[in-house]
């Protein structure tokens, strides 16, 4: 029991800690995509080209995004 009230602060931390990292992953996607959408829209306004080459730029731009991005960081339930 004396070992269970030990490590109770520990996980709190660790949780605490893996919800920041989660937090903070979320907000640096947010912007990256943010930034993306941004750049081709003002692109795009500024050129007139087709609209359909804004939505496949905007999705493989995210789509490498994501690809890049997958394995970085974050919690693995691998056994």
């Amino acid at each position: 029991m004396s070992d269970d009230r030990r490590s109770r602060p520990r996980r709190v931390l660790a949780s605490l800690a893996a919800a920041v990292g989660v937090g903070t992953r979320i907000v640096l996607d947010a912007l990256v995509v943010g930034l993306w959408v941004l750049f081709l829209t003002l692109l795009f306004l500024s050129t007139n080209w087709p609209r359909w080459l804004f939505y496949l730029l905007l999705l493989v731009g995210v789509g490498l995004y994501v690809s890049v991005t997958a394995g970085w960081g974050g919690s693995s339930n691998r056994d």
